[in-house]
């Protein structure tokens, strides 16, 4: 049984690298819409996902998004 893309393949994964002929796909914050990004970490820091326009955690106050209310 072969991986996926047939025997020779290479598994890009494995390998630590982005496969350049899949599309890159955006995290999308669930909170407020806006992209964000993956910020590594290191020995001693924890991996964080900041928005992209802030370099922030947080989201802006004013970009929250706001839950249509229920039963209307």
């Amino acid at each position: 049984m072969t991986g996926p893309g047939g025997p020779g393949a290479r598994n890009h994964a494995r390998e630590g690298e982005r496969d350049p002929n899949r599309p890159r796909i955006p995290l999308i914050c669930p909170r407020c819409g806006h992209e964000q990004r993956v910020v590594p970490g290191g020995p001693e820091r924890a991996v964080r996902v900041v928005h992209v326009a802030t370099g922030r955690e947080a989201c802006e106050p004013g970009d929250l998004a706001r839950a249509p209310d229920e039963g209307d």
